[in-house]
């Protein structure tokens, strides 16, 4: 006897993957921010509200979405094709649709892919291959090729020698600042709040990035507020560290 089931009961259910490596299963709804995106889950009766930092993966409506860096933001963006380069899609300003598109490789480099001048952006961005840069610049693979485009040079850089040489970590630098971050990790060590774990991870990421005099992206700062700002013992420690910060 055949039996039929309605296709809802193969439907996997929207999860997420925190931070942490928890995976959350429940309703998944993506809210956008200025600065840091954010997400509700519900599961059962209880729902959580996580932001951008707060998660690795999220899968909602059988699309996968990553946190990405776009623009001093952080935003949960649409995976559409992933390898050394990847492709997402993410919210233009005042949209609800995802219909910017951005590129990702796994050397840091990114770039948004443009209405104009897409031919010499985005030669120049795949310049590593020359096979598909001659390809973008004499018009043969266009900006709706972009996936083809995204295949063929990660094809290209397979069959290439290895490029991702170790970097030399620099010797940090003590400095005020990054005294300051280490006392407030101290006075956030003796605390217990939910978001401990977070402001701490975040706190290290800060610290070394300080110590290598790298800029200071304002997510980060944001993020940080937010973590400590129902935690009323740490907040002069945090004032010092943004004021440091500001100089």
């Amino acid at each position: 006897m055949l039996i039929v089931l309605p296709v809802a009961a193969f439907a996997q259910t929207d999860y997420v993957i925190t931070a942490k490596a928890d995976t959350l299963r429940g309703e998944v709804r993506l809210l956008t921010y200025d600065n840091i995106d954010r997400l509700q889950i519900t599961v059962g009766k209880k729902k959580e509200m996580l932001t951008a930092l707060q998660v690795l993966s999220v899968y909602h409506e059988e699309k996968f979405y990553k946190p990405i860096q776009y623009d001093n933001r952080v935003l949960l963006m649409q995976q559409i094709k992933t390898g050394y380069l990847s492709l997402y899609a993410f919210r233009m300003p005042n949209q609800t649709t995802y219909d910017g598109r951005y590129l990702f490789r796994m050397d840091g480099k990114h770039l948004e892919v443009p209405n104009l001048a897409f031919k010499k952006m985005v030669a120049s961005y795949l310049e590593s291959c020359s096979g598909v840069t001659d390809k973008v610049k004499s018009g043969e693979l266009g900006k709706k090729d972009i996936e083809q485009i995204i295949d063929e040079y990660n094809t290209c850089m397979a069959s290439a020698k290895p490029i991702l040489a170790v970097p030399t970590e620099p010797e940090p630098v003590v400095t005020e600042l990054t005294t300051a971050i280490q006392s407030l990790k101290q006075k956030i060590s003796n605390q217990d709040f939910s978001s401990k774990k977070d402001a701490v991870d975040l706190l290290t990421d800060l610290e070394k990035k300080a110590g290598r005099n790298e800029t200071i992206p304002n997510y980060l700062l944001e993020g940080l507020k937010s973590y400590l700002a129902s935690v009323p013992s740490v907040q002069k420690e945090l004032e010092t560290v943004l004021q440091l910060l500001k100089k």
